[in-house]
């Protein structure tokens, strides 16, 4: 929110000198004011709560993209040799999206973490091979549903809304903070209204911006998710685990 904050200092100061400055008087104002509103909050509400399922979609793909590959790291904890492969292949892999600070990184460029990550349950002996086949399923699983999570993730992403969804909005944005000068200034708390109720609309829109282009997540979500990754490859979970058990 902070790169939106210059924005809305020079906005709050424009609108308040066209509020304060410009009295502009129409006859029956209420039912354009009303017009207006109407399909703004029509609009906007309907981009929103579409967006808004986007984003929960999302953040459910990468908490279970995150578990199925804790699930592999786990797994491969019965064959050292491969979960050492596997801790080298998720390290990389997360360690990108902390330099990048974009937990979108693999999804926008190419990732070979999955095919190491097979690699590395496939290259075993047949005495190694007995010691996963019990877990079979589980890591089976796991390689399907990743595949198929990334897919989805990729798709979400995508869904952006198009030019033609903005104009309606940037456009009826505009009508909104125009029409709320039709209403007659009586006093400064009615200046001071309309000042806020120009604010609002703006933050509806930069609302809706950050929806759509998936940084609601705030900027320390990408470290927080590589994080837990890294504290599971550390054993740092396994440690903690192990002390409360003592106590």
């Amino acid at each position: 929110m902070k790169k939106y904050f210059f924005f809305i200092i020079i906005f709050l100061i424009a609108y308040s000198l066209y509020v304060t400055q410009f009295q502009l008087k129409v006859d029956n104002y209420s039912d354009i004011v009303v017009a207006v509103t109407f399909f703004f909050t029509l609009f906007s509400g309907f981009f929103i709560t579409r967006q808004n399922d986007r984003y929960t979609a999302v953040i459910d793909e990468i908490s279970n993209n995150d578990g199925l590959f804790s699930l592999l790291y786990r797994v491969s904890g019965v064959v050292p040799r491969v979960q050492d492969k596997v801790r080298e292949a998720l390290r990389d892999h997360y360690q990108k999206i902390m330099d990048s600070n974009n937990w979108a990184y693999h999804v926008l460029n190419p990732s070979n973490t999955i095919t190491r990550i097979f690699k590395a349950y496939s290259e075993v002996n047949n005495e190694e091979r007995e010691k996963l086949s019990q877990f079979g399923d589980a890591y089976g699983g796991a390689f399907a549903d990743i595949q198929v999570s990334r897919k989805k993730i990729l798709m979400l992403f995508h869904q952006n809304l198009l030019p033609l969804q903005w104009s309606i909005i940037i456009i009826l944005a505009i009508m909104m903070i125009v029409a709320f000068n039709f209403i007659p200034t009586y006093s400064l708390l009615i200046d001071a209204l309309k000042i806020f109720f120009g604010l609002s609309v703006l933050l509806v829109v930069l609302l809706l911006k950050q929806l759509d282009n998936l940084t609601l997540f705030g900027k320390d979500f990408n470290k927080k998710t590589a994080n837990d990754i890294f504290r599971i490859l550390d054993e740092k979970d396994m440690a903690e685990l192990g002390k409360l058990r003592k106590e």
